[in-house]
């Protein structure tokens, strides 16, 4: 596990070096307009409660969708929107959280700068479908349900089509089961609408 792990992470660093030449000859036929993107993310979920790491580990897979102008002009607010799928499985245990988060974001820099951190934060909705069996009591829970979500997100930007960020995603308890975490994120924007 802790192999793919690190080969995911070294994927995704190529797929962003390769898209820093390609955002180069982009950024210069785009100069001036804006781009909305839908983008594809993958990376690792690291969750803060003690008894979700006892039961799937430190780390969880994450994966998603984005959909952001990343090329817009900065020190201006904008709305984007994240579908987040988290899903682990060990023992026994599975669980998969789906949040759904419309964001407000701000870009610092200049539109043709190489790189451009940023942050973003959001509010929105969870979906959770998980079956676990408690490791103090033996006790199993098993449920599909609604909750709430919100973020706190900062990141950088890398040429047009790739960003790397730091996520902080609070979820809501379920059954006294705290599925917050740290996201470990790439993003490439695959799709220009």
């Amino acid at each position: 596990m802790f192999v793919k792990k690190w080969a995911m992470l070294g994927l995704v660093a190529a797929m962003g070096a390769s898209a820093m030449a390609q955002s180069d000859q982009e950024n210069k036929k785009d100069e001036g307009r804006g781009r909305t993107y839908l983008g594809v993310k993958g990376g690792l979920y690291l969750p803060t409660n003690g008894e979700i790491r006892d039961i799937f580990g430190s780390s969880i897979v994450v994966f998603g969708l984005s959909v952001d102008d990343i090329t817009r002009q900065a020190d201006k607010w904008r709305l984007t929107a994240d579908f987040d799928f988290i899903t682990g499985k060990k023992d026994g245990n599975k669980f998969f959280a789906a949040p759904v988060t419309a964001s407000i974001g701000k870009i610092f820099g200049n539109r043709g700068d190489n790189t451009r951190p940023y942050v973003r934060f959001g509010a929105g909705g969870a979906y959770y479908d998980y079956s676990i069996t408690r490791p103090g009591t033996g006790e199993r829970f098993s449920t599909k349900r609604f909750g709430a979500s919100a973020d706190a997100e900062v990141g950088v930007i890398i040429g047009e089509r790739f960003r790397v960020s730091a996520k902080y995603q609070w979820l809501s308890k379920a059954d006294d089961f705290d599925f917050s975490g740290f996201q470990i994120v790439a993003t490439y924007q695959i799709v220009k609408f």
